[in-house]
């Protein structure tokens, strides 16, 4: 605090330097840590990836499987059930199938009560266990895949539910696992996913009284990881492996190099933002194609919304990816069938079997410019500090000129040639904070509000949030031509201004 209070305090060369060159100093830092970053998809910052946790054993594993025929046997017969139930899952018919494979099935039903004109939304999940032979049922992994009806707006996973029963019709013989085996199958996308989670681990998430998960009849050990599969044909070239999670969250770098290894073993070719993995004699070609498939990992992190399934299961500290399997636009050949899809799923659950513990050795904080190349968080985040400092001088300067103008020995100059509105009044930073929270708990709360009147002009949910939210950026866009309120005092605007520039930097420090 002696530094914060002595008036002697930005007399010192280093201080006296950063008043001088603040500003170029800072757009200094700033072009800095933007030209780390795109020097990131350089392959001189890439490092090839690789297993840290050696007991997955991903190439000792013998394959055995051969799930193509019993794969179209399953697909057929759903398809029929869902052209007669196009709206609905066909639930009986699953459960019958699960209950012929000897699976311990269960039925889970959850409830999802809107929140702003109280609608109630009934889905219901279906799941299978397989028990493990060799263990007692401590540890699971899980095979999950999102139904979809014939009508749905997404893309058709029929074949992923096929592939689903045939591998466990596959698993339900072998003897060899020390892991419990978990087929589940939901309703309602990531509504059904959450659900499921959140009466697995007996916790509520989100607001209360919003998504009712009830109860499990039914649970096995302690999840270990998770396998997503959204295959939208039977015929498959390319796997496209997701792994962005709830607030940006990523697995462990491991379980991704599991899946781009099998993958790549099975001759499919796989890619990462739906981006092959292509190789320019060009070097600032091949430069700006890495940087775009870098970039968009970086977006899609940003938005905070999970790519697929599987990123709800991040928050509760379960590794996991999803597998999405695409056919080329007119391929017709027999390569990339399900033969090789069942072997790839085969090999990526039975290294997960060999785990002896839980993913910790690899990286959690990583980005991918490739499938098989990675930047570590050593390194990125050298670009975030660069742009962050160029802040904290900027705050650092401004609070340094207010001891200065504040100080014992400038208080007689003060007197005479400063007037009344260079004073400093806590009243007036309180009150410009305290207006700000106010705003953000209006904006926060004013769905609720929307909803009423779009309710009474027959608007549906979604459009008034949106029109009211745009109302919003507009009017705070055009505040600043009708409303020409300035702060009295320009010491109170400078520490507020200080004060904020502060808490930005240490949001976004403990974020990172």
């Amino acid at each position: 605090m002696g530094l914060l209070t002595d008036p002697r305090a930005g007399s010192g060369k280093i201080i006296k330097f950063l008043l001088k060159w603040e500003q170029p100093l800072c757009y200094f830092l700033y072009i800095s840590g933007i030209i780390w970053m795109l020097l990131l998809a350089l392959p001189v910052f890439n490092d090839n990836t690789y297993f840290s946790e050696n007991a997955l054993l991903p190439g000792l594993v013998t394959k055995e499987s051969n799930l193509e025929q019993i794969a179209k046997h399953y697909y057929v017969h759903l398809l029929h059930e869902m052209k007669q139930h196009p709206d609905i899952m066909p639930y009986a018919w699953l459960t019958a199938t699960l209950n012929q494979l000897h699976l311990d099935v269960f039925l889970h039903n959850f409830t999802l009560i809107y929140p702003f004109q109280e609608q109630h939304f009934i889905g219901q999940n279906i799941y299978g266990i397989i028990r493990a032979s060799r263990a007692a049922s401590t540890e699971a992994i899980v095979v999950s895949v999102p139904f979809r009806p014939i009508n749905s707006i997404y893309l058709d996973t029929t074949p992923s539910i096929a592939l689903l029963l045939a591998f466990a019709k596959f698993c339900r013989k072998q003897k060899y696992w020390a892991k419990d085996i978990i087929f589940l199958i939901t309703e309602h996308e990531q509504l059904g996913i959450q659900a499921w989670l959140d009466a697995y681990h007996g916790v509520i998430s989100g607001n209360e009284g919003v998504l009712l998960s009830g109860d499990l009849p039914g649970r096995a050990g302690s999840i270990q990881a998770a396998i997503n599969l959204e295959l939208h044909s039977m015929k498959i070239s390319s796997i496209d492996v997701k792994i962005e999670g709830l607030n940006g969250r990523l697995p462990n770098l491991d379980l991704f190099n599991l899946a781009q290894n099998m993958i790549a073993k099975e001759g499919i070719r796989q890619s990462f933002q739906r981006r092959f993995d292509v190789k320019y004699k060009n070097k600032f070609k091949n430069w700006w194609y890495h940087f775009n498939t870098l970039l968009m990992m970086i977006t899609s992190q940003a938005t905070g919304i999970p790519t697929g399934n599987h990123g709800l299961f991040h928050r509760f500290g379960i590794e996991a990816i999803t597998l999405e399997g695409f056919e080329k636009p007119g391929h017709q050949s027999s390569d990339g069938n399900f033969y090789q899809v069942g072997r790839i799923i085969e090999s990526i659950i039975r290294s997960l079997n060999n785990l002896l513990e839980r993913f910790h050795q690899s990286y959690f904080f990583y980005l991918l410019p490739s499938t098989d190349t990675y930047i570590s968080i050593g390194l990125y985040i050298r670009s975030l500090v660069l742009i962050i400092a160029g802040i904290f001088i900027k705050a650092f300067s401004m609070w340094q000129r207010l001891q200065i103008s504040n100080s014992i020995e400038d208080k007689k100059i003060s007197i005479i040639k400063q007037s009344k509105d260079d004073e400093l009044d806590i009243g007036v930073i309180t009150s410009e904070i305290l207006w700000v929270h106010i705003c953000g708990i209006v904006i926060t709360t004013s769905p609720i509000v929307f909803t009423y009147f779009g309710r009474e002009m027959n608007f549906r949910t979604e459009d008034s949030i949106y029109f009211g939210f745009m109302a919003i950026t507009i009017l705070t866009l055009i505040w600043p031509l009708y409303c020409k309120r300035q702060m009295k005092y320009k010491c109170s605007f400078n520490l507020c201004n200080c004060i904020s520039r502060i808490r930005n930097n240490i949001n976004v420090y403990s974020n990172a």
